[in-house]
């Protein structure tokens, strides 16, 4: 069974490699299978066993990465980006870039602009019908759909555990799916590692966390490359109390879509940047 894991993790990242390679290309899950040694049917279950994420949502994952990087990068019109990443429809493009980014092209660009003087303060974000006063006890309430409480604590790597001023930015939240696509349903922005508390919901169970320098630049915030991520093992589905390690994120997870940034309350300040 190890051996068989073992082999499985190889043809997922030979994969992985492939799709990296070749995702501005019209690739096809065959193409995908071929370049991993197994066939379309046994490489759509291994993969998915081993990554948590579908083939071809994976290949829209880099795509939607690369677009990211590439609307950061410059001043390249919307059409222009579409077509590089491998999309021939800029309407089906954009749409799906809001579905799995959080918000708009545009959008992004303005999130980035607003990152170029100001850092975006802790804040703790709850579901409509849910308080912090709810969390105390830890007990669901089928009208909101709270599950129940989740205590935790995130610990960083020890190239974001910075010095005095310097804490990284941690966001931890729950997620529908393994996968940060769109915008957590719940969550929490705090400096260095530490405590949280947060709701948990039926409908988000996977918790999930991302870092950044304080000092980051925008498109670190927004596109990072390499982000330090973890991941809760299991969904949740009770009150718990969890224990979250990021790490740097390996060439063959799926890449950070969300834009966290756009999370921050309309109301809510920011902290000028200091570099």
């Amino acid at each position: 069974m190890r051996d068989q894991r073992l082999e499985h993790d190889a043809a997922a990242r030979r994969a992985i490699s492939f799709i990296t390679a070749r995702a501005a290309e019209p690739i096809t899950v065959a193409d995908m299978a071929d370049a991993a040694g197994y066939s379309p049917f046994h490489f759509t279950r291994l993969f998915a066993d081993r990554v948590r994420v579908t083939p071809n949502r994976f290949l829209a994952g880099v795509r939607f990465h690369r677009a990211k990087q590439l609307l950061l990068a410059g001043d390249d019109p919307v059409i222009d980006i579409c077509h590089e990443v491998g999309f021939s429809s800029p309407g089906t493009f954009t749409r799906r870039f809001r579905e799995e980014v959080g918000v708009a092209p545009s959008a992004l660009r303005q999130l980035a602009e607003d990152l170029s003087v100001s850092t975006p303060a802790p804040f703790t974000l709850y579901p409509d019908g849910v308080t912090e006063a709810d969390l105390a006890g830890g007990l669901p309430d089928p009208a909101t759909g709270l599950l129940g409480t989740v205590d935790g604590t995130v610990h960083l790597p020890a190239g974001l555990r910075g010095g005095p001023g310097l804490a990284a930015l941690v966001w931890i939240g729950f997620y529908p799916a393994p996968s940060p696509t769109g915008l957590p349903v719940t969550g929490v922005l705090r400096l260095g590692e530490g405590s949280f508390r947060l709701p948990l919901l039926a409908s988000a169970p996977w918790l999930l966390a991302t870092a950044v320098p304080a000092t980051a630049e925008p498109r670190d915030h927004l596109a990072s490359p390499r982000p330090a991520v973890g991941i809760h093992p299991r969904p949740l589905g009770r009150t718990a109390t969890v224990r979250i390690t990021l790490a740097p994120a390996a060439p063959w997870q799926f890449p950070v879509l969300s834009a966290l940034p756009a999370l921050v309350p309309a109301h809510h300040h920011f902290l000028r940047r200091t570099s």
